[in-house]
């Protein structure tokens, strides 16, 4: 079977939510034998006078450019001594946050972001958006959100929901090179509320089809529900899942800002990872506004 993930970027700010994902990425890389960037976005400050924006701080910004390239230099040197089989890179940019992950995900034919997750968001998280956030609905590639509080970076047990149409057959592909690189099982849960039944109905017969095809070991359950993220999350936590896989589309878009759409009432209710899946073929593009300056992941020390 063709290897899916042969690229790995993993946002690195030296918290214990950041280590956390660094291992998470170690540890795919090792089952998918892929390459690991390490990628850090360096913060700049600005002020805006008459003649636009202006960077300030030249000395405290070269120190910290100092400090980050040592810290990376000694993770990326510890990473080799322990995974000497693995291929690591590290990059610095220093640039928006987005714009610049998106660049890396281009020019290195990145497969998955993993970045950690702090889990459930604060009311300012919710007004002004947390990072990982940021990066799971902007970034042109399938975004890995692993919770600080993960301690399992095996996935024997992935849970499928077929909740949508969208790129279905390839998240069906996805789910099966990771089940085979994990040895692991797949739980396939269709789940749909009246209106979309008999879509979903069929759509979730042809997903088994496809998995039995592959010969890829599974279950099935099919849940009617209007609740899709909670009843996703409560069926993870009953079924032992270690991630669940999701298509990157947000059925409940026409919520307003301050209620949850699907993406946030998912990551506040699930404490495993999520690997958000966005088709290659029809990459957003974020790479229009590069404003050069932006308060972003932070530095060491």
């Amino acid at each position: 079977m063709q290897n899916l993930i042969s690229t790995l970027l993993v946002t690195v700010d030296f918290t214990e939510k950041s280590d956390n994902a660094v291992k998470m990425a170690v540890n795919i890389a090792m089952r998918h034998k892929a390459k690991v960037i390490l990628f850090h976005n360096i913060t700049n400050y600005a002020i805006i006078d008459r003649t636009g924006k202006q960077a300030i701080g030249a000395e405290v910004i070269n120190e910290n450019h100092k400090k980050i390239e040592q810290a990376l230099e000694n993770l990326e040197t510890s990473l080799i001594e322990q995974y000497p089989d693995l291929d690591f890179k590290v990059i610095i940019k220093n640039e928006s946050l987005v714009y610049a992950i998106n660049e890396v995900v281009h020019s290195e034919k990145v497969d998955l972001i993993i970045c950690g997750s702090s889990g459930k968001q604060n009311f300012t998280q919710l007004l002004f958006g947390s990072l990982s956030y940021q990066i799971l609905t902007e970034a042109d590639c399938s975004v890995l959100l692993v919770p600080e509080s993960c301690n399992k970076y095996a996935f024997d047990k992935i849970l499928v929901p077929v909740r949508v149409l969208e790129d279905l057959t390839d998240k069906i592909e996805l789910s099966v090179s990771i089940a085979k690189k994990n040895k692991g099982i797949i739980s396939l849960l269709g789940i749909s509320h009246e209106d979309d039944l008999l879509k979903i109905r069929d759509a979730y017969q042809r997903a088994k089809t496809n998995i039995a095809i592959k010969s890829q070991e599974y279950d099935s359950q099919f849940l009617l529900t209007r609740d899709k993220a909670t009843q996703i999350s409560k069926f993870s936590q009953d079924d032992n899942a270690d991630i669940i896989i999701l298509n990157y589309k947000d059925e409940d878009s026409w919520k307003s800002f301050f209620l949850e759409n699907f993406f946030k009432q998912i990551i506040n209710h699930t404490d495993i990872p999520l690997l958000f899946l966005k088709n290659k073929r029809m990459r957003i593009n974020n790479m229009a506004d590069n404003a050069g300056f932006d308060i972003t992941l932070p530095c060491p020390g």
